[in-house]
């Protein structure tokens, strides 16, 4: 069984993008996540169709799993979801994300992930609104995951279009009687985080313009994210 980490939809909280990281000097980049208040690392994987760009690979993930205690989502920015959900089961799976966009039996998908001892998250692109089956889909995940800017690319300024879409996702899902959090992902910097929280996220992927922000340590980045959140 995968590690799991509950959260509050009231709380905010953050994940580390690890493909925002120092790859050349992980051992060490593990070790300054761990001793911050992150809660679980975000591995995006990219396969150059789902979005321009190719990362990362399966050894990495492998190296992080066996060398971190936290929990990691897995995100599968990526066609044909379960043919990776496949390869990286070798390793250790705690939740895997995949894309409403990339799903053709979206529940076949879900019970594959749980068979492999994980929890599946729903994700969203920038671009996408939640659809007519955003309530039964959600319903059978830990979280939504909402993309603030295209897979793949550090650096991107966030897409107001994202907000919206997460304040339509928790209206949803509070009519629905639903407390699955939601989760920001691109552009989480001090200057935007409290916008999204009170859009309605709570979990937020911190990469290059917030937790790995060059001139503080990733644990002074992290508390200050978590105060700007509120």
């Amino acid at each position: 069984m995968g590690r799991k980490a509950g959260f509050s939809v009231d709380t905010p909280n953050l994940s580390a993008s690890v493909s925002c990281m120092d790859l050349g000097h992980i051992a060490d980049e593990i070790e300054y996540v761990e001793a911050s208040p992150v809660r679980f690392w975000h591995y995006d994987i990219v396969d150059g169709k789902f979005n321009r760009c190719l990362i990362l690979g399966d050894q990495l993930y492998g190296y992080l799993a066996a060398h971190s205690d936290l929990p990691i989502e897995l995100h599968i920015a990526a066609y044909d979801p379960l043919r990776y959900v496949e390869l990286f089961s070798r390793f250790r799976l705690d939740y895997v994300a995949v894309h409403a966009e990339a799903m053709d039996e979206p529940n076949r998908v879900f019970e594959t992930i749980r068979e492999f001892g994980a929890e599946p998250v729903l994700a969203y692109r920038a671009e996408t609104p939640p659809g007519a089956d955003f309530e039964a889909l959600a319903s059978q995940c830990a979280w939504i995951l909402k993309l603030t800017v295209n897979p793949g690319f550090s650096g991107q300024t966030m897409q107001e279009s994202a907000l919206k879409h997460i304040r339509m996702m928790r209206k949803r899902l509070k009519a629905a009687h639903l407390t699955q959090p939601i989760q920001a992902d691109g552009s989480v910097n001090l200057k935007m985080i409290r916008k999204m929280h009170e859009a309605g996220a709570n979990l937020f992927t911190g990469g290059t313009s917030g937790l790995f922000r060059q001139g503080k340590t990733v644990c002074e980045n992290a508390e200050a994210l978590l105060c700007a959140a509120e």
